[in-house]
């Protein structure tokens, strides 16, 4: 039995106690009718910063983490919500120096295939592979107790990773991860206040010391890579904050989302044997409109639908994006931050972000 999760709301960045009242809806703007209902749900509240979101249909299970308290969760209806892992960065008690001044010292993106689950971890600066059933097995133990393979910790120049922070696999086994700067956030000394930043005024977490990290202990520079057959390479160093990224419904592009403060955008590559990849085509505020800016927050974690559509993170909440136009389809605006967007069964979509996990539903 995995341990039971009990909600520390003392410990979550809400600085607002209020905030943790119940959550019925959010401000919906759908004139394409993409949405099954303006409904939103809070699933499960009291975490830090919920990301990394996988559904597993057999299980009818959500698996997330929370980059903050370095723990993985899993979530179903029946059974709500149970921590399977900690320290899920990796940190094994000696393997990360200065670990305890880390702010996010947990893992971030997951992708699951069949019975693998791959994790971008921060601490260790590493993407690993794993069993799920592995990591179901830790109830609540250290994942470093697990086995598990590396697939990734040095760029191709041997330098070591920043952080690895997002996570795809192609259906030809090509595995894409996104290593951009996040990882060297350091906590804020208490008398400074709660946290590094205060998101509820609208602050970005971006500071000047984390490009300083990359260039002096990391890969020297923000890049994309793909893993194949077990060799790294670099696929683009173009944007400066890479971060979600996601595959076309013909799995002939990939989608990037740059996290550049006040201006997200998203770019394009056809894929292709010769690397680094070209960027074919970019989505900006400017040709989007105002439904990509919602509130405080980055352009974070996205996915594709069926019908090519970017479901994506923006500043404040989601935005539904047609790329093939150029336009906001639909926007949900959370008054928060938010970090990355999963499709369940039956029309589900998961939201991860601020101290919840919420649900929506779709048209199918």
């Amino acid at each position: 039995m995995a341990d039971e999760f009990k909600p520390n709301l003392a410990g979550t960045l809400l600085p607002d106690g209020s905030r943790w009242g119940p959550f019925t809806s959010a401000d919906v703007a759908d004139e394409s009718g993409i949405l099954a209902s303006p409904d939103v749900e809070v699933i499960v509240s009291g975490i830090r910063w919920s990301e990394g979101p996988v559904w597993n249909a057999t299980e009818e299970a959500l698996y997330f983490v929370d980059t903050i308290d370095a723990r993985i969760y899993r979530w179903t209806a029946q059974e709500g919500t149970q921590i399977i892992a900690s320290q899920a960065g990796g940190f094994d008690g000696g393997n990360v120096p200065n670990f305890d001044a880390l702010f996010e010292p947990g893992a971030n993106g997951m992708a699951l295939v069949g019975d693998d689950i791959v994790i971008c971890q921060h601490p260790t600066r590493r993407v690993i592979r794993m069993k799920l059933c592995e990591l179901r097995q830790l109830k609540g133990r250290p994942i470093c107790e697990a086995n598990f393979e590396v697939l990734a910790q040095a760029a191709p120049s041997g330098r070591p990773l920043n952080a690895p922070n997002d996570v795809i696999v192609a259906s030809n086994g090509d595995i894409y991860f996104t290593d951009p700067v996040y990882g060297f956030l350091l906590k804020q000394p208490p008398e400074l206040g709660y946290a590094y930043v205060n998101f509820e005024k609208g602050e970005h977490p971006d500071q000047a010391y984390l490009d300083e990290a990359v260039l002096e202990r990391g890969a020297g520079c923000t890049g994309v890579y793909r893993v194949r057959a077990g060799v790294v390479e670099l696929v683009t160093d173009l944007l400066e904050r890479p971060n979600g990224l996601a595959l076309s419904v013909d799995g002939r592009v990939l989608w990037v989302a740059n996290s550049v403060k006040d201006t997200p955008s998203w770019h394009a590559f056809e894929l292709g044997e010769e690397l680094p990849l070209e960027r074919s085509s970019l989505l900006t505020e400017a040709e989007l409109g105002p439904g990509v800016q919602l509130g405080p927050g980055l352009s974070d974690g996205f996915k594709v639908d069926e019908h090519g559509r970017l479901w994506s993170s923006v500043p404040g909440g989601i935005a539904v994006i047609d790329p093939g136009r150029g336009k906001v389809l639909a926007s949900i605006k959370f008054s928060t931050n938010i970090s990355n967007v999963r499709f369940g069964d039956g029309g589900d979509v998961f939201v991860t972000g601020l101290g919840h996990v919420w649900r929506l539903r779709r048209r199918l």
